[in-house]
Order: structure tokens, then sequence, then C-alpha cells
């Protein structure tokens, strides 16, 4: 029954898409705005609650839930975001002979450009030219409609990645917070954003972290070169290692120099991605930014978001120094879930960054909050990709997600952890 709820609700999300998705100029709506938008609103509600009754299910009954309400997604129009237009449009640079790090999608005029959304239609890349390689294999020509189809499916690949990498590390809780989430599904799948790529490889690299510290830390450079945040992860890999803690901390520098140096240059897509992704979204202000709203409202933006990211790095430093005893996981996926939050520029599927580790670590009360917040965010942006609240409220969708996600965390009921067993907890010679 479960499984069919939430297989009703993708389908009427796949319908809705042909009347209020993100649809390519060009591609005939099937049905008026306003009736896609419902059946989408309907679609949501469905696949929310039967994901929420899914909480405690077997990994396996998760996992086949997230395959099942996957398939209608894998045909719909673009939900919630334009962004994979951009992605092709910025792909076709590349088989254009143009830097996308020096061009905007316009640059080569068609109907890929054509889709791209007016803000993003001069703006430089801020992606990594591991993505932009792998994208422009992808993206054949001017064909809109299969460029789409064929990013989506590169964004279904970093999601099985990221499914086998939390059944690893953490089992059923893991991959109903991190895989089965409708937040994901819509973004990832749906959306096709590269975040599911880089958290993939991200999740991938900390389950074999404790195996082969070089092979982590490759796979860590590789989701950076997808898209940049991911970089945080190499801090926290060799706390991971069984060895000792300063050769970890040599051995992940060593691979990650060599893999950077040699994935760059294969790709032929040089440096530039570096000054581009660290001016990432500057083109306009961030609804979902709570420092963005700040500055807004004391008339100060730039210090405000200075502010922000300086308070992301000292969460960073102390989670990194107090990691052994809050956990390497948790730590790690609280300094990703501050750099999501506080950045100056803050999207919904931006919680991807945090879930490979946070997901894992996460216990019931965490859990059911970061669920409860991310089911506000799939409810406060329409199909199309316009948000449901409206400038000048910056900031005020993500304090509305937190407060939903900490009354959720607070009614959760924890059972006391049993007495310890005398004779097991007696010390032994």
């Amino acid at each position: 029954m479960i499984y069919a709820v939430g297989l009703v609700g993708s389908v009427l999300l796949a319908v809705g898409s042909y009347g209020g998705g993100a649809v390519p100029s060009g591609v005939w709506r099937l049905h008026p705005t306003w009736l896609g938008v419902l059946l989408c609103a309907v679609g949501v509600l469905l696949l929310l609650v039967a994901w929420w009754r899914l909480r405690g299910s077997a990994t396996s009954a998760v996992l086949q839930a997230a395959a099942l309400w996957s398939v209608p997604l894998l045909v719909s129009v673009p939900l919630f975001s334009r962004d994979v237009y951009a992605y092709a449009g910025q792909a076709h640079l590349v088989d254009a002979g143009l830097s996308p790090y020096t061009h905007g999608p316009s640059a080569a005029p068609g109907p890929l450009s054509a889709n791209v959304d007016d803000v993003w239609a001069n703006t430089r890349s801020p992606y990594g030219p591991v993505f932009l390689r792998v994208a422009s294999w992808l993206v054949p020509g001017q064909h809109v409609v299969a460029s789409v189809l064929l990013l989506r499916l590169l964004a279904v690949a970093g999601l099985a990645l990221l499914a086998w990498g939390l059944v690893r590390l953490g089992g059923a809780r893991a991959a109903w917070l991190g895989v089965a989430n409708p937040l994901v599904l819509l973004h990832a799948v749906s959306g096709a954003h590269n975040d599911v790529l880089m958290a993939g490889l991200m999740a991938v690299g900390l389950a074999v972290a404790p195996a082969s510290l070089a092979a982590a830390a490759a796979l860590v450079v590789v989701a950076a070169l997808v898209k940049l945040p991911a970089v945080v992860a190499l801090g926290f890999l060799p706390l991971l290692w069984t060895g000792r803690r300063l050769r970890g901390y040599v051995v992940v520098a060593g691979s990650a120099a060599v893999t950077l140096v040699v994935v760059v240059v294969a790709t032929g897509l040089g440096w530039g991605w570096l000054h581009t992704a660290l001016a990432a979204g500057s083109a306009r202000r961030s609804l979902l930014s709570v420092t963005t709203g700040l500055g807004v409202l004391i008339g100060q933006e730039g210090p405000v978001h200075v502010v922000g990211l300086g308070v992301v790095a000292a969460v960073g430093l102390v989670m990194l120094m107090r990691a052994s005893r809050v956990g390497v996981l948790l730590a790690l996926g609280l300094t990703m879930l501050a750099f999501a939050v506080l950045a100056p520029v803050v999207q919904p599927w931006y919680l991807l960054w945090a879930l490979p580790a946070i997901a894992v670590a996460a216990g019931p009360r965490l859990a059911v909050g970061l669920g409860a917040a991310g089911a506000v965010l799939c409810l406060l942006i329409l199909p199309s990709g316009r948000h449901v609240i409206r400038p000048p409220l910056y900031g005020v969708p993500a304090v509305l997600a937190a407060a939903v996600g900490y009354a959720a965390s607070r009614a959760v009921a924890v059972v006391p952890a049993p007495a310890p067993n005398a004779a097991l907890a007696t010390p032994t010679t």
C-alpha cells in the first residue's frame, strides 16, 4: 500500500509536469498551468505521506520504494528548477570549443541556450571540469529533450552511488533519509541536479576510507570536480582510517594532489572553474539564504555573507577538533549542513551536501527533524521552479523549514537506553 501511494504521487507529478513544470520552449503543454500545479501539489503530498510511513522499514523495502517512485520522474518535464537547461547549455559550449568558464550559454545560440534562465544565460559555469566534460559527452547537439533525459540518467547514476555508499555505511535509516527522501528524488531525478553526483561520489569515498584512504581521497576530489563543496570531506577522511592520523593526512594530501592534477589535465578544461565556483550564484539574491535575509534587513549584505562564511569555517574547525567525541561522520555532516544553510546562495537540494554523512550518523530525532525540514522545502517551491514565498522575505523559507524540523524532532519519543548488564560492564583483564 505504501508503495502504491508513493507511485500514484510520482505519476501525478510526471503528468502535472507537462503543464506546470519547467516546460521547454517549443514543447506542447498537455494541460493548463493551474491544473499542472494542482496535480504536482497532490503528487508531492502523496509522495511525502508514503515516504514518512516508510520510516522504520527494512533497507530493501526503502530502496525498492525509491526505485519504483523514481520511474515516472524519469520521463517528466524538469520540476522545481530549470538548472538542467543551464547544464546542457554549458556542456554544449564545451562541444563548440568554447570555455564555459569564460562564456555563458548564450555564446552558442540555439534551442539549448534559449531554454536557459535569463539570469544564467550570460553567466560562467560554477561547476567542475569533471561534470562539464562528462555532460558534454551526453548532450547531443542542440536536442533539448534528449539532453535533459541523458543528463537525468547521469543524476540517477549519482543516486545509485549514493545508495550504495549509504547502505554500506548506515543501512535502512540512512537509505530512508538520503535516498528515498522526496526532496532527493524530486531534485535528483526530475531536476537532474549534479549535487547528487557529487554526493554519491562523496558517499562512496566515505564508505571505502577505512580500507583505502588513497582511493577515498581520489573519489572525494573527483566529487569536488563535479561541485566544489565536497572538498570539505578531505579534512575528515583521515579520522575514518585505522592507521596513524598524521600518516593519514599525508596519504590524503598526496592522493588528492595527484588526482586533482591528473583529472583536471585529462578534462582539458583548465583551472578557470576555481574562480567561477567560488563566485557561484552571485548573479541574484537567494530566497532561502538566511545571511541574505539578514543582509537585506540591515542593508549590509556583503559583510553579513562574510560573517556567515566565517561561522561555517568556525563550525568546521570545532567539528574537526571534536570529531572523536561527536563522531566523524556526524561532525562532517554538521559542517556540510552549516555550509549549505549559511552560504550566500542556498537551494533546497543543497541538503544533499550533508546527507552522505549526516544520514548515516543521525539519531531518530535528527533524522526526523531533517526529514520534516526537507518536506517543507518540497512544498515551498512551485513546479516551475519559482518560490511560493517571494521577495523581500529572504531567508524566511529556510527559517520556516528549520522551525518545522525542530518541532518534529522534539516530538519524537526517545526510548531510554536499557541499564547495562553488570556482567558485560565488568572490565576484563
